[in-house]
C-alpha cells in the first residue's frame, strides 16, 4: 500500500501494525526504514514517529543506532498476554453486559462469516488472516458497550500484541472449527443476558484457546 493523500499518524501506526501482524515485516528482523518509507509513500520522519508509538506499546524493539526491528515470536510472550486478558476481558464483559441489540447482531454476523471464510481454508496467510481478524473483531463488538476507556485501551493492546501469534497459528493451519462452536456457546449466554456465566466461559474460553495457540508456535 502507497499513500495516496497526507495519511493521519493513526493511518501510518495501522499499516506498519497490519505488516508486523501477518508478516509483511518479519519477527526478528531489522526494519529498513528507506524501504518502508518508499513503499508507504512517506518521508522518513511521520514514519519514525509512528514507529516510536509503536515501539513504546510492545509491538517494536528499538535499539539506538540500529533502528527498529519486529519482536521475535515468542510463544511464551503469548501465553502471558493471554493470562492477562483471561483476566481483563470478563471484568470489561461483566461492565459491558446488556450488550444492545445492534451489536448483539453484528456478532452474530461475525460468526457467520467466520464459519463461511474458514470452511474455504486450510492454512496459509490468508488463513491466518481470517483468524487474526476473527478474535481481534470479536473482541471488540463484544466490548463494544463497555463504558471503561482506559480498561479498553490496555485490552486493545494486549490484542494487537496477541494478533501476530494468532495469524501464525493460523497461516500454520490451527483448526478453528471448536474455537468457532466455543464463540458461538458464548454468544447464546450474551444474548441471554446470562452474564456471570458468560464472564466465566469466556474466561476459560481465553485460557483454553491461549494455549492452543502456543502449543501450536512451540511444536
Amino acid at each position: 500500500m502507497k499513500f495516496q493523500r497526507k495519511p493521519l499518524r493513526d493511518d501510518i501506526q495501522k499499516e506498519i501494525l497490519g505488516r508486523i501482524i501477518d508478516g509483511s515485516l518479519p519477527a526478528g528482523q531489522r526494519i529498513n526504514e528507506t524501504h518502508l518509507a518508499d513503499d508507504l509513500g512517506l518521508s522518513r520522519t511521520p514514519l519514525r514517529e509512528a514507529m516510536l508509538t509503536l515501539g513504546a506499546s510492545g509491538f517494536l524493539n528499538s535499539d539506538m543506532g540500529k533502528g527498529f526491528a519486529v519482536p521475535a515470536l515468542d510463544p511464551s510472550q503469548m501465553e502471558h498476554i493471554m493470562e492477562m486478558l483471561a483476566v481483563l476481558q470478563p471484568v470489561a464483559l461483566a461492565q459491558s453486559m446488556p450488550i444492545a441489540t445492534a451489536h448483539l447482531l453484528e456478532l452474530s454476523n461475525h460468526l457467520s462469516r467466520a464459519r463461511m471464510r474458514f470452511g474455504k481454508q486450510t492454512g496459509g496467510p490468508e488463513a491466518g488472516r481470517v483468524l487474526a481478524g476473527l478474535v481481534f473483531n470479536w473482541n471488540e463488538w463484544m466490548l463494544r458497550d463497555c463504558p471503561n476507556a482506559v480498561l479498553l485501551a490496555d485490552i486493545n493492546r494486549l490484542e494487537g500484541l496477541a494478533a501476530r501469534f494468532w495469524f501464525a497459528a493460523g497461516a500454520q493451519g490451527l483448526d478453528a472449527s471448536i474455537l468457532l462452536d466455543s464463540l458461538g456457546g458464548l454468544y447464546e449466554l450474551v444474548r441471554k443476558n446470562q452474564r456471570d456465566r458468560a464472564c466465566q466461559v469466556w474466561a476459560s474460553h481465553i485460557e483454553k484457546f491461549g494455549k492452543q495457540v502456543v502449543g501450536q508456535l512451540a511444536g
